[in-house]
């Protein structure tokens, strides 16, 4: 009989994209497991659309820590009651091997708990702490800052033991009613361009008025072209003043859906988009990962090639020199506007001081990134870390 696994991803949107290749290699290398997911319970519909998954577990992070503060003030039995409920509602029986992707320790007590064997973040006992090879090598990609060309999708296949998968295909998304003023968005010829207006951090924004000259620049080139603003309630400000900067000739072509579409609806409005445009936020990872051709604006510390959207033909600019003292983020004075409209229409690039601009391959390790200009050459280098850190995956 096949094992029962389950699949801890508790961090953000975009981590939890991140897991699909992983999910992908776990399948492929144990055809007979039946594989669950554990993540945030406000992600659920996204981990449902993951091929793989055979249940969706959600987990509270807010009731959790809501608990932890309530004992620390004052122990009392039933609290220890109420944690045992909320993990017999995961599973009566306790699973045979539990894939931890965080090394947050919530993530590895639910490791723990929940089944007989974990893998992934650590080796030994929970409360050893001791990380495995391949959790070492992100923590010191993370904490040094230095060179590296593994990406953190293929590092999550590594810890959960498996080799990156042969193929990663779009994500298949079910199709949902939009609401009825955006059904037409994608119906009409002519491009539709997704701009997410939003992230994650404050310090990965990009200024609302770099965003309006990218619309009206789209806008003004490409013939028939319409733009769709992308994100959630907190963005809807951001999303007026761009509208607002716009002359009123181009305002009818923009598409505002901010704060109006569930995960599941969102996921719908991407695969609509020709290509999605934004910072490394997780609805640009959801985009490629539905099969939406994307650009990138990293400006902050997230790096492409540890984080650029996985898969292949996406492009993705990368801010240089962008660190100030003590890790603080410069933003960039000037911006690839008139380049990225270049990208769109096919047309040579020009070079833009302080950035870099990437184009995504894979290979058997995995998803890497090549300056453009360059022969699709991957980094030597990337064979050897999986020699190092994981010699039974070669």
């Amino acid at each position: 009989m096949g094992k029962r696994a389950l699949l801890i991803q508790l961090a953000r949107l975009g981590d939890l994209v991140q897991t699909i290749p992983a999910v992908t290699a776990l399948k492929e290398a144990h055809a007979d497991w039946m594989l669950d997911l554990l993540c945030p319970a406000h992600l659920q519909d996204i981990g449902r659309i993951l091929p793989g998954i055979s249940t969706v577990v959600g987990w509270d992070g807010t009731e959790w820590s809501r608990r932890a503060r309530r004992a620390e003030k004052e122990f009392r039995p039933e609290y220890v009651v109420e944690a045992d409920a909320d993990i017999r509602a995961v599973t009566q029986e306790p699973y045979d091997y539990a894939c931890v992707l965080n090394q947050h320790p919530r993530a590895i007590l639910a490791g723990a708990l929940l089944a007989r064997e974990s893998m992934g973040a650590i080796i030994g006992r929970p409360l050893d702490q001791a990380l495995s090879p391949w959790a070492g090598y992100v923590r010191a990609i993370a904490r040094d800052r230095r060179a590296n060309r593994i990406h953190l999708a293929d590092a999550f296949c590594g810890m959960c033991g498996a080799h990156p998968p042969r193929d990663v295909p779009p994500i298949p998304v079910r199709s949902v009613p939009l609401p009825h003023d955006l059904d037409p968005i994608g119906q009409s010829s002519g491009p539709w361009i997704g701009l997410l207006v939003g992230a994650g951090a404050p310090e990965r924004l990009i200024p609302v008025t770099v965003w309006a000259e990218v619309i009206a620049g789209c806008l003004g080139t490409l013939h028939g072209s319409r733009v769709v603003l992308l994100g959630s309630g907190e963005e809807r400000e951001r999303a007026v003043w761009i509208q607002t900067a716009l002359s009123s000739s181009l305002v009818g072509r923009v598409w505002d859906t901010t704060g109006r579409l569930s995960l599941t609806e969102l996921a719908q409005t991407l695969t609509r988009c020709q290509v999605v445009i934004g910072a490394d936020t997780g609805p640009l990872h959801l985009a490629a990962a539905v099969g939406t051709q994307v650009i990138g604006w990293y400006c902050a510390r997230a790096r492409v090639h540890e984080t650029g959207p996985y898969g292949q033909s996406h492009w993705v600019w990368q801010a240089e020199g962008i660190d100030g003292q003590a890790g603080e983020t410069i933003q960039p004075t000037q911006w690839p506007i008139e380049e990225t409209i270049a990208l769109l229409t096919n047309q040579p690039v020009a070079s833009v001081p302080n950035w870099s601009l990437w184009n995504s391959h894979r290979d058997r390790w995995g998803a890497y990134y090549v300056q453009a200009g360059q022969e699709p050459v991957a980094p030597v280098e990337r064979e050897q870390i999986w020699n190092d850190l994981h010699p039974t995956a070669v």
